[in-house]
């Protein structure tokens, strides 16, 4: 058959080279497992090295794990860690986290869980991670019990996640402390617009949608969301499934600090990527060295910063009016040492 028949498509030639493609991307597949196990060390060995790893470092910082054990083996199951840094800089952040998985593409997948927040300078703070078999009920419940446990000691905390129902099921199951009035629960705006676009496949009313979210009035919020309504009552029948307070930023009571979306998760979602195909000890350890490369830069800039304090002013909040987005700010100009 000559390339100019007109039968020879690129189904035709799909087919052909099928076999040949799946061969070639199998050995390269296996290849680079072969150089990530030399690099990294050994795939299986990397589960027996992990406990031994988690004791050494226990004796330097409390890092918390799981492992059932059977009457005639030991297997991984689920491990959770965290660092001690990670949560005495949380009690200085808003209260606020942002959790969230993502797959583990390396010889045995997984699911890795990860909780992050948010200081007042917008700088993202990992204080938690979790690998687990997937998102299920039961992984999200192992994760958020671990997290309340030893890392929220904040009261009214606010999680935002998607409206994954494993995660759902395991922050409103029966006797949580996830629920009001010790935590409160908001869904990932850009999630909902996912969700709205499956639902209604409409790019127009989509973007009333958000803009009925970031409303923060609520004169503001009506005339968007009866737009919607006009539209199509089903959009509104379809967001009445869902408490106002967990989606519209006007009726959040303040608790969103205007985060709407699980962006920051999204972040060191990026930073982590490079980490998410590796034995599964090389994944822990460079959590751990990651965060303290952090601290170390952080700290060296907070000393900058208070050896240069006679050249910083610092400001006081006194009112903040919600709807008109006015403050009332006092500023103190530091000179040597003292304030004026």
């Amino acid at each position: 058959m000559g390339q100019d028949h007109r039968r020879l498509d690129s189904k035709v030639i799909a087919q052909h080279i099928f076999t040949m493609v799946k061969a070639s991307h199998r050995k390269v597949w296996l290849a680079k497992q072969r150089v990530i196990a030399r690099i990294y060390g050994d795939w299986e060995e990397s589960y027996n090295e992990l406990p031994c790893w988690l004791f050494a470092m226990q004796m330097y910082l409390p890092v918390t794990q799981s492992w059932p054990v059977s009457t005639d083996t030991v297997m991984f199951h689920r491990v959770f860690w965290m660092f001690p840094l990670c949560v005495e800089a949380f009690k200085h952040c808003k209260p606020l986290i942002s959790i969230d998985g993502t797959h583990l593409y390396g010889k045995y997948g997984g699911t890795l869980l990860m909780a992050i927040a948010q200081n007042g300078n917008a700088n993202i703070l990992p204080i938690a991670f979790t690998v687990v078999e997937g998102e299920t009920k039961e992984a999200w419940s192992f994760f958020l019990s671990y997290l309340w446990e030893h890392i929220t000691p904040q009261p009214g905390l606010l999680v935002i996640s998607d409206r994954n129902k494993s995660i759902d099921g395991a922050l409103n199951v029966e006797g949580s402390l996830w629920k009001p009035p010790h935590a409160f629960q908001a869904f990932c705006t850009r999630h909902i617009a996912a969700n709205f676009m499956t639902h209604f496949k409409n790019k127009d009313l989509k973007k009333v949608l958000i803009n009925a979210v970031y409303s923060k009035s609520h004169r503001e919020f009506t005339h968007y969301y009866g737009r919607l309504r006009g539209e199509n009552i089903a959009i509104t029948n379809w967001l009445e499934e869902m408490p106002r307070s967990q989606w519209a930023l006007h009726a959040d009571e303040g608790r969103r600090f205007g985060h709407i979306t699980t962006n920051i998760f999204e972040c060191i979602n990026a930073v982590m990527k490079g980490f998410r195909n590796l034995p599964i000890t090389a994944l822990v350890k460079s959590s751990y060295f990651c965060l303290g490369e952090l601290f170390a830069r952080k700290g060296s800039e907070a000393l900058a910063i208070e050896f240069n304090s006679k050249h910083v002013n610092t400001m006081n909040v006194y009112q903040f009016d919600r709807s008109r987005s006015n403050f009332t700010v006092e500023e103190l100009a530091a000179v040597s040492g003292s304030t004026v």
